[in-house]
């Protein structure tokens, strides 16, 4: 740096007075220091990127040995992966089990709809039958209504019944009359019936 400032010291003109001196080497060491700082903070991120690059591939290094030397690491591995293989099996089955919940749950519900449309269709036939029965019980009203205003005529002759007590005839043959049937049994008869 000498040689630097001897060279710079040369090119100057003669009478630069000190004071002159100290203000180009003031000048010179701030530009100079500034251009340090800039090359520093260059190399400085160039040295950490180199470095984390560096850590990470150690790491690297340092994880795959452990991997292949420590027993407890390998165990911790297995763990792990019989551990997710056990969660996809449990997981599986909880969701088998909710699945059939919602399954069964449907088939109620599937049912219950059926059970309600058997109904509605059954109510929508009586309606539909009453409907049909109020029609013609509306029509039966309007001919009955047409034949009221005609006045009554019929066509059909009456039998008369009474209640009168006729004495039957007692014109029987010998052969068919009955031995214990006597004038004096049928005489008896007739009183008790008066």
């Amino acid at each position: 740096m000498t040689k630097t400032v001897n060279d710079i010291v040369k090119h100057l003109p003669d009478g630069i007075s000190d004071s002159g001196m100290e203000e180009i080497s003031k000048l010179v060491e701030d530009v100079v220091n500034e251009r340090v700082e800039e090359e520093v903070k260059t190399l400085g991120a160039k040295v950490s990127s180199y470095l984390r690059m560096r850590i990470n591939e150690f790491k690297e290094v340092a994880l795959q040995e452990l991997e292949d030397s420590d027993d407890t690491f390998r165990a911790v591995k297995v763990y792990e992966s019989l551990k997710s293989v056990i969660a996809e099996d449990v997981e599986s089955k909880d969701s088998e089990s909710a699945i059939t919940a919602y399954k069964e749950e449907v088939a109620n519900l599937q049912e219950t709809v059926e059970r309600l449309n058997s109904q509605l269709s059954h109510t929508v036939n009586e309606n539909t039958t009453l409907e049909g029965a109020v029609m013609s019980l509306k029509e039966n009203l309007q001919d009955l209504s047409e034949v009221t205003k005609e006045p009554f005529k019929s066509s059909e002759s009456a039998l008369v019944i009474t209640n009168e007590d006729t004495k039957p005839s007692h014109t029987t043959s010998e052969s068919e009359a009955n031995m214990f049937l006597t004038e004096d049994v049928i005489r008896l008869a007739q009183n008790l019936n008066n």
